[in-house]
């Protein structure tokens, strides 16, 4: 069973760079959240994203991309479908203003699909995170 309910396109994955191509990203010297708080506080069962939820982006019946039950298959999930961008990590669609899928970070973005919106202190760990290159930390 597919619940398309909490699928979203993910908008349109770059361009795959060649090795090569890859832009090197040096973190900032700031407090920005890992990968690991990210997944826990916000895209894991259970929070304000909920990602990780049977039907939206979990199995079994993910939807679009699979985030699956831990920040490693989620991050997984989320370069597959172009969201992280690990050739140019600060240009990564999850903190795009206006391709984000992520309401919190595009106002018109459609997810959380069963409560998007404004969320200033998502949105503020998400673009810190994409900023500080957007790792698997």
């Amino acid at each position: 069973m597919l619940v398309a309910a909490c699928g979203s396109s993910g908008g349109t994955a770059p361009d795959a760079a060649a090795p090569d191509a890859a832009v090197k990203c040096v973190p900032p010297n700031n407090t920005a959240p890992t990968y690991t708080e990210l997944y826990t506080k916000y895209f894991a069962l259970g929070t304000p994203g909920h990602c990780a939820t049977p039907g939206c982006h979990d199995d079994p019946d993910h939807t679009v991309w699979l985030c699956g039950k831990t920040k490693d298959s989620c991050y997984a999930g989320m370069v597959n479908i172009g969201l992280i961008n690990p050739s140019n990590p600060t240009t990564s669609l999850i903190g795009n203003s206006t391709s984000s899928d992520l309401s919190w970070v595009n106002p018109n973005g459609p997810m959380p699909f069963d409560g998007p919106g404004p969320f200033p202190e998502g949105r503020d760990a998400v673009l810190a995170w994409v900023a500080a290159c957007a790792q698997n930390n």
